[in-house]
C-alpha cells in the first residue's frame, strides 16, 4: 500500500520481485530477539509518520535509513547499527 504511491516504480518492482523469495526463505528472517522487533517497529513507526503528516522526503528519509539500518543489524555482529550515509 505504501509502495505504489510512493511513486518510485523502481522500488515497487524489486518489492514484488522479492517478496516471494524472502517469504520462503530463513536466511531472510533476520535477527527474532525481541529488541530487534522493537527497533524494526520504530522504524516503520517513523515511516508511517511522516506519510500521515504528508511528508514525502521526511517520509522517504525515514524508509531509507529503516532500510540501511536493518541490513547493517543483519550482517553484523550484536550492537548498534551504524548510519550510513545519504
Amino acid at each position: 500500500m505504501i509502495m505504489q504511491p510512493s511513486g518510485n516504480r523502481i522500488a515497487r518492482g524489486v518489492v514484488r520481485a522479492l517478496e516471494s523469495q524472502v517469504v520462503n526463505t530463513t536466511r531472510q528472517m533476520g535477527r527474532p530477539e525481541c529488541a530487534m522487533c522493537v527497533v524494526s517497529h520504530r522504524g516503520h513507526r517513523r515511516v508511517y509518520e511522516r506519510i500521515v503528516a504528508h511528508d514525502p522526503s521526511g517520509a522517504a528519509e525515514a524508509m531509507f535509513t529503516h532500510i540501511t539500518e536493518a541490513w547493517l543489524v543483519r550482517r553484523s555482529a550484536p550492537g548498534d547499527p551504524v548510519c550510513l550515509d545519504r
